[in-house]
């Protein structure tokens, strides 16, 4: 772990950096030798301690890192723990969202027929079904493709039934 390599750049012992935490020397040196893992809350403190940004201690993966994350994480090791608190909590939000929003696109659409072949197609039964529809994508239509597919419909209906 790279706690060790930065306590010493700043020239602290184990309990200089146990105070400043507010943690036991002991838990210093169990995850200096790797006994322990840290939590993330721990790392934002030594991070802040050390005047170091968390992301650096973790080697950089690949060059597609985001600079907007590295930028995040910079500046909120840099936070009091309430403020970094917040910060997670916005983020943890901002991810539910984002999930929600992956669901209610992947989401498949149940499939069931617009409408009985074998009478006639009322208005309703045609309104329902592009009101139902949705684009390939799972994308809701807009109003105006909904009345280009509502034509359409009622166009290929009435052809199929001798109507047209």
């Amino acid at each position: 772990m790279k706690i060790k390599e930065f306590r010493k750049n700043k020239k602290l012992t184990q309990q200089d950096l146990a105070d400043l935490v507010g943690v036991k020397n002991s838990a210093i040196s169990n995850y200096e030798q790797g006994i322990r893992i840290p939590k993330r809350d721990f790392l934002f403190r030594v991070a802040n301690a050390l005047g170091v940004s968390i992301d650096e201690f973790f080697p950089i993966q690949s060059e597609e890192t985001s600079s907007t994350l590295s930028e995040i994480n910079k500046i909120s090791s840099q936070l009091e723990e309430p403020r970094q608190k917040i910060v997670l909590d916005t983020a943890s939000s901002q991810l539910e969202e984002q999930e929600k929003a992956k669901k209610a696109i992947k989401s498949k659409p149940k499939i069931t027929p617009l409408f009985d072949i074998n009478s006639p197609l009322t208005d309703e039964e045609l309104q329902e079904a592009v009101d139902e529809a949705v684009a390939f994508d799972g994308v809701p239509l807009t109003d105006r493709e909904k009345e280009l597919y509502k034509h359409l419909l009622r166009e290929a209906w009435e052809e199929d039934h001798g109507r047209g």
